[in-house]
């Protein structure tokens, strides 16, 4: 599997996270220009150069030709991203990191998440930062992301709210919400920003050392500030050397007796859209004898807060219960499989010495419905009825 592993020993921010996919090999040129899909004007790129206690890193700097920063709330920028033509996924992936931004920035000023005006955040190099890195990984398409524990600073930053304590109650927030570990080093300053921080807490399955895998080229992006360690972010990109059969999931359950099956039906498609491993209903009784469903929702960790908001936003629930769980899963790879009828998509998984095959059941649909044959038939021209 393609897998991206950020190495933060010196933190991360938005920049450093952007110029390290670039050193990594996504082409600038193809970053730019999508970009400019983006309804921004009064800014320039530049990408530069430079050594870090003799690290060789990309810089990327952008450069207001005006200096008046608009305040953004989550619908502005959520709008400014929808009407560009980026990809729906670089689209779906800019709008998750910044909503995890708007949520935390909304526990710490005591109101909600539509309401939030981001400040340093919603000026336009912060959004180039995210909706670029946002359009790298869409480039990448890396199968599985992880990062190393994550180091900050001490001692105190200016902000548009004055002076805040290090790591930045922002940075607290996003970790707190995803239960992330947090290492401070001894030197002064900040070395994780919000920025940076969302960006980690949307992408990354987990935090520790790196996993077992080939490695074919890494990538270092700068920081603006000296420290007493090389500020830098260096990114890895690599295969995998065998497939991983244990990993943690988070599941996600609601006890609902007053949302009608239709609406149910509807949450189950949104939380597929948005990601989720799966989905399903349970009936079961509650207090005073009332027929009710279960929810339950899988989910990578990542995914949790969009699909806590779905949940919110789409049910009439008003409290969900979460919690991590280990499974173990067999490894598999998607094959194709030679019928009367054409070829057909299936799963091939393997156990010890064994191997078993499942047919992909969309595809089965496509291939019954294109032959105008019964769906069963498709199963048993290759014996699995």
């Amino acid at each position: 599997m393609k897998t991206l592993y950020f190495d933060c020993f010196s933190g991360i921010s938005g920049d450093m996270t952007l110029a390290a996919l670039v050193d990594l090999g996504v082409d600038k040129d193809l970053l730019i220009h999508e970009l400019q899909k983006l309804n921004l004007s009064g800014y320039k790129i530049e990408i530069s150069e430079v050594v870090k206690y003799g690290i060789s890193a990309k810089d990327i700097d952008v450069i207001m030709e005006e200096h008046t920063h608009t305040h953004r709330n989550m619908t502005d920028i959520a709008s400014l991203i929808d009407s560009s033509s980026i990809s729906d996924g670089a689209k779906d992936l800019a709008k998750r990191i910044f909503m995890r931004l708007a949520v935390a920035e909304a526990k710490i000023h005591g109101t909600t998440p539509d309401k939030v005006h981001f400040h340093e955040v919603g000026a336009v190099d912060s959004i180039i930062d995210i909706v670029g890195v946002a359009i790298c990984l869409d480039i990448l398409s890396p199968d599985k992301i992880y990062a190393s524990v994550l180091h900050d600073g001490y001692g105190f930053v200016k902000c548009q709210h004055g002076i805040i304590p290090v790591p930045v109650p922002a940075v607290v927030e996003l970790f707190a919400a995803r239960g992330i570990s947090l290492k401070q080093l001894d030197i002064e300053g900040e070395l994780i920003t919000p920025t940076g921080a969302a960006i980690l807490s949307e992408m990354s399955e987990s935090f520790g050392i790196m996993p077992k895998m080939k490695i074919m080229k890494t990538g270092y992006g700068a920081g603006k500030k000296d420290f007493s360690i090389p500020n830098v972010l260096r990114v890895i990109w690599g295969e995998t050397s065998e497939i991983d059969t244990t990993d943690s999931i988070t599941i996600i359950e609601t006890n609902i007796d007053d949302t009608t099956p239709e609406i149910l039906g509807y949450v189950m498609d949104k939380l597929f859209e948005a990601g989720a491993k799966d989905v399903f209903f349970t009936p079961i009784y509650m207090k005073k004898h009332r027929p009710a469903i279960q929810l339950n929702v899988l989910c990578n960790e990542a995914q949790t807060i969009r699909m806590e908001q779905i949940l919110f936003t789409e049910t009439s629930t008003i409290g969900l219960r979460k919690y991590q769980a280990n499974r173990i899963c067999l490894p598999r790879e998607i094959v194709k499989v030679t019928t009367p009828y054409g070829e057909v998509q299936a799963k091939k998984v393997f156990f010890g010495t064994t191997t078993r095959i499942a047919l992909e059941y969309d595809d089965a649909c496509r291939l019954a419905k294109e032959k105008d044959v019964p769906l069963v038939e498709i199963y048993r021209s290759i014996n699995f009825c």
